[in-house]
This record gives C-alpha cells, sequence and structure tokens, in this order.
C-alpha cells in the first residue's frame, strides 16, 4: 500500500487518506509489452521476410490453354458458380476468361495455377488438375519471364504432376520432411491468388493425415489456416526453414473464398511421386499383397483396425507370416482406423524396404516386420470398348475401378455390358464381373482377350470364367452367327 506521511506525524490519518488515493486512482501495469518481447514478435516477423525472399523465386504462375466445346454465350465461372458445394478442390481449373476459338463451336479455355521449382534444372511441381487436358503449358517465372512448360508426368490419384522447363539453371527449394511436422508450427504459403501475382499468407499447421474428404483417391492431407484462394492449387506451403512441406491442393468454402480450411500434399507423398516419375516415367505404388476388410460385428463397425480377408500365395506378407484372420492395428507406426486408412498408408510406403507390422492374433498382440512389395500397373484410363458375339461388352481394368471393385490384386477385363436377351444375359454374366479367362486362356487384359476370343471357331463352346465378389464362376455359351 502507498504510505503517505503527514508534517505533523499522525500515521493513521495518512493511511486512511492512501487508501481512499488507492481505491481512487489504482496502480496498473504498463501497457507496453516488455522489451524482449517486442524484440521477439520484431524476430518473427524478420523469419517471414526470410523464408518470403528464400522461396518466393522458386515459385511460378502457370497458365493453361485448351480447346473446349462452346457452351453458350457469355462467360462462366465453375468456381464460383456453386454457392453450396463445400470442398474447393480445382481451385485452380477455368480461373481465367474463355474466348471464342477458330471455330464456330469452340472455345480457348485458359486456366490459371501455381507451382514451385524444387530442381535447380528446373523440375517443377504442381496439381494434376491444374494441367490436366491442357493443349500448352506456359509458365511465368518470378523475374517476370515466360516460358514453355512439358508435362514429366502426372498421378490423378494423389493430384500431383511434374513439369520440365526449359533447359537452364533456376532458382530452386528444397523439399522437406512432412513427417516431422507438428500441428501449429507456422506456415507460409505463396501463389498466385485470383491471378493478381505471388502473394505471401501466414498461418499454422492445423491437422496432419486428413483423409476420407473426397478430394482425391489418396488422401494424407496436411491442414492449415494459412489464406489460399482460387490460383494458389499447385503453390508450395513453407515452414520457417524455407522448406516445402506440402503442395497447396483445396480449400473448404462454401463461399468459393478463404475461410480458414486449406489443405496440402504432405512433402513426403509428392517427393515419392517425384521421384518415381522421374526414374521410371510412371507411379509405382507399394503394396502389402493382402486384401483386408472393415471389423464389423451386429452389422456396425466393432472397432479400429482392420481383418485379413485374403493373402496372396506367394506374396511378401504371407512370406512375413501375416494370415488370414488376422487383425491388423498399426503399419509402419501409423494406426489404422479401417480399410480405407489402411490401403492409404500401403499406397504410401516406400518400395523395397521393410515395414513394421503390429496386428492381433488369437487376442494376442504381435509385431510382424514385412518388405514393401510393389502394385502391378494398371491402366489409368480405359477408352477401348469390346463388344463380343455372345452379347457382353468388356473394357480394361483401370487403376481406380480395381480398387472400388475389390479387385486390387485380379487380372482381367472387365464386363461393362450386357445386351438384353442375349446368351451373356441368359448365363446371368453381369456388369461388374471380371473375366479371367476364355476357354482356359488367361485374359489379364484387352489383347489378350481379344486373341483368345478370336481362337474360337463359330459354333464352337465357349468357357467363360470369371469372379465376381471374390468367387470364380464359369458359364458356358456357343460362338453362333
Amino acid at each position: 500500500m502507498l504510505r503517505i506521511s503527514f508534517p505533523d506525524g499522525r500515521w493513521f490519518l495518512s493511511q486512511f487518506l492512501a487508501g481512499i488515493l488507492f481505491l481512487a486512482f489504482p496502480i496498473s501495469a504498463p501497457l507496453a509489452a516488455p522489451d524482449q518481447d517486442l524484440a521477439a514478435i520484431r524476430r518473427t516477423g524478420e523469419a517471414f521476410v526470410h523464408v518470403s525472399r528464400k522461396v518466393t523465386p522458386s515459385v511460378v504462375n502457370i497458365r493453361t490453354f485448351r480447346k473446349v466445346p462452346r457452351r453458350g454465350l457469355g462467360l462462366q465461372d465453375p468456381f464460383f458458380g456453386d454457392m453450396f458445394e463445400p470442398f474447393r478442390d480445382f481451385f485452380g481449373r477455368e480461373f481465367g476468361e474463355r474466348f471464342r476459338g477458330p471455330g464456330d463451336g469452340e472455345m480457348v479455355q485458359t486456366s490459371l495455377g501455381s507451382g514451385v521449382i524444387v530442381r535447380p534444372e528446373g523440375i517443377l511441381l504442381t496439381n494434376n488438375h491444374v494441367i490436366e487436358g491442357a493443349e500448352e503449358i506456359r509458365v511465368t517465372l518470378n523475374d517476370r519471364r515466360e516460358v514453355g512448360a512439358v508435362v514429366v508426368g502426372s498421378d490423378p490419384r494423389t493430384d500431383i504432376a511434374v513439369l520440365r522447363l526449359p533447359p537452364g539453371k533456376y532458382p530452386w527449394v528444397s523439399l522437406g520432411d512432412s513427417d516431422a511436422i507438428q500441428i501449429g508450427e507456422w506456415a507460409v504459403a505463396i501463389g498466385n491468388p485470383f491471378g493478381l501475382g505471388q502473394s505471401v499468407t501466414v498461418g499454422v499447421v492445423s491437422a496432419k493425415g486428413r483423409a476420407n474428404v473426397g478430394i482425391t483417391d489418396l488422401e494424407d492431407f496436411l491442414q492449415t489456416d494459412a489464406a489460399i484462394n482460387p490460383g494458389n492449387s499447385g503453390g508450395p506451403l513453407i515452414n520457417l526453414d524455407g522448406e516445402v512441406i506440402g503442395i497447396n491442393t483445396a480449400i473448404f468454402s462454401k463461399s468459393g473464398g478463404y475461410q480458414g480450411i486449406g489443405f496440402a500434399i504432405p512433402s513426403n507423398l509428392a517427393t515419392l511421386i517425384l521421384d518415381s516419375l522421374l526414374k521410371t516415367g510412371r507411379v509405382v505404388r507399394s503394396d502389402l499383397t493382402v486384401s483386408v476388410k472393415d471389423r464389423v460385428t451386429g452389422g456396425t463397425k466393432a472397432g479400429k483396425g482392420v481383418v485379413v480377408s485374403e493373402v496372396v500365395p506367394g506374396g511378401f506378407a504371407q512370406k512375413a507370416g501375416i494370415s488370414t484372420g488376422d487383425v491388423i492395428v498399426r503399419v509402419n507406426g501409423r494406426d489404422v482406423e479401417d480399410s480405407v486408412s489402411f490401403y492409404r498408408i500401403v499406397s504410401l510406403l516406400p518400395v523395397g524396404e521393410t515395414v513394421p507390422v503390429d496386428l492381433v492374433r488369437n487376442g494376442t498382440g504381435r509385431r510382424i516386420t514385412v518388405t514393401v512389395g510393389e502394385l502391378p500397373a494398371r491402366p489409368r484410363d480405359s477408352e477401348i470398348l469390346l463388344q463380343t458375339a455372345l452379347g457382353f461388352s468388356v473394357e480394361e481394368l483401370t487403376e481406380n475401378v480395381a480398387e472400388t471393385l475389390g479387385y486390387r490384386y485380379e487380372r482381367g477385363v472387365l464386363v461393362t455390358r450386357v445386351t438384353r436377351l442375349s446368351q451373356a444375359d441368359s448365363v446371368g454374366l453381369e456388369p461388374g464381373d471380371l473375366v479371367v479367362k476364355i476357354n482356359g486362356r488367361p485374359t489379364p487384359d484387352l489383347e489378350a482377350f481379344r486373341e483368345a476370343f478370336e481362337a474360337v471357331q463359330w459354333g464352337r463352346k465357349v468357357l467363360v470364367e470369371y469372379r465376381r465378389e471374390g468367387v470364380s464362376r464359369t458359364v458356358r455359351m456357343t460362338l453362333e452367327k
């Protein structure tokens, strides 16, 4: 308490008056932050400046061109067209003008996006949806030069694309370790929002391992609240060391603009795709050669983990000692929630390395080390449809369809259409069946199917072996004119 003394020495009266003064004029703490706190804040700001100066020269603007059918007069902006679509995953696509092409029925469609140079010879990363379908790709560098770019390769399942710039030396930035990132760490997003030019925004890493959001087939996103908007697609998410920890891909928005939830493909996944495309020209998928299903009791999910439903004979899992009925709860240190998360985790493992698999067998937990194998390559798209004289049509079994229909380890051609009242219809063949043999000859692809079918003479019997829901079936028909 403040003590005031008076000339006449009446101490108690002085204490009383001092109390009144304290109540009327309380002593408050200084409003200004201490010098050391202010210095720390300034150092944080200087860190953002340093990261921006280091990384910005390697960030590029990407503009693509393609001819599309004319769909009416006037401009159309699909990004803002649907106010109720929450996930704006392709927020780099079709963000630009459309204008009449040389033909009356065509327009040239332009798209804007971003990218980041990750190799000094001009290799850059961006999103697949930024360049998908492009007939021409133009890249604007930080020094305002504009150059053409060619596609080294792309992976729609993870939404990663790799481009190559003309020969030369380019500013570049290294890829960091996204697994080492902690929730709450600073994150800096750099890109080309709304086509305005390079912009820098700051936030934090809000979450890791985001999946089941319906953006790509293989989802393992970093979530951030750094502001990202249309045109940021393909740009980098950076840590304070100036390393790329993610490729900005999607936003959650009901208005079309930034609402504090953005998603980035983690740099470790982008590195796997980059290395695979540069070395082999294709994406190498990893695999443990087992099929799994969710743990279900009474029609409801019984808990975390997945049940091994099938072990490929002679595969890596069988050699390691995994058996049908085992409950896998963790792979390479990552918890397995369900079958979707299991296949996602497995798909991101490095081929050729050994990883620990934690499982439960007969109520006892154990750890088994498994070598990661390679999932056989499949075509991405099927445009050729073969129609047979028996009344059914087939096409190639693509990656996405194989995963969706449970044909992960099957080789065959997919039945896509069955003519009503045909022989195929009468014997019960259905769309979605997988034809694996014709008269005992394997049909792993369309070419093998064509050869096997053309070897059958008119009037002869045709044995068609196919798979449906994991069960093999055989039907007999006659090849009649």
